[in-house]
């Protein structure tokens, strides 16, 4: 699979001249996966095991949760209300607490936001949404290009009539293109849209009945 993108990503960039080396292309296939995992985040249904106690660590790699349901199995499902549970940033991670301690050995189902994965043998990416990765992909390399290309000078012997200098506008020009068809092949609308991995936090009671804490996100 990764090889196939990659080749998506080369039918765009058509590097004739040999400016996109091996390395970045893969590198800028990368950041492709880190903007479409922001925009569109893997959402997965997971079961964790409580220790006891109103505290349950975050899943490993998780963006967020999106939704628990606590007591598992129930008819209709016992979904939290959002101000039952929130995020709670420590110095090492984030756990979620709850306002009530959850039962130790108990399941507690997670809607959770992952990143998407990309390897040789597959990918997470639904295939309607190949190439729009491989042109975000394209829009990093076009602008390296760009970024390249914008010490060039135009030669002083008149036979050479190639214009250096309307290169890195042209690339910078396509890397645009490209990322804008990027967002319109998800129809994502960059002006209204907010990033779809933020992080919110809910106010929790104190323990004690006293005044309500709030927790903001680290920086």
């Amino acid at each position: 699979m990764l090889a196939y993108l990659q080749s998506l990503v080369d039918d765009l960039v058509r590097d004739d001249e040999g400016r996109v080396s091996p390395e970045q292309r893969f590198t800028a296939l990368g950041l492709a996966l880190l903007q479409y995992s922001k925009d569109r985040p893997l959402r997965r249904v997971e079961d964790v095991t409580s220790a006891g106690g109103p505290r349950l660590p975050m899943p490993a790699g998780a963006l967020r949760v999106e939704a628990v349901e606590y007591p598992v199995g129930r008819v209709p499902p016992a979904i939290l209300a959002a101000t039952a549970w929130g995020h709670y940033h420590g110095p090492d991670q984030v756990d979620l607490l709850f306002t009530r301690p959850i039962a130790a050995g108990a399941a507690v189902r997670l809607t959770l936001l992952r990143m998407h994965v990309l390897t040789e043998d597959g990918t997470t990416i639904p295939a309607t949404d190949h190439e729009a990765l491989a042109s975000y992909a394209a829009a990093v390399l076009f602008d390296q290009k760009a970024a390249a290309t914008s010490g060039d000078g135009n030669p002083t012997i008149p036979a050479d009539t190639v214009d250096h200098g309307s290169k890195p506008e042209s690339y910078a020009k396509r890397a645009e293109r490209l990322r804008q068809r990027y967002y319109d092949l998800l129809g994502i609308d960059v002006k209204r849209t907010q990033p779809a991995s933020a992080m919110a936090t809910q106010p929790l009671p104190a323990s004690d009945g006293g005044r309500r804490m709030h927790w903001r996100r680290r920086r």
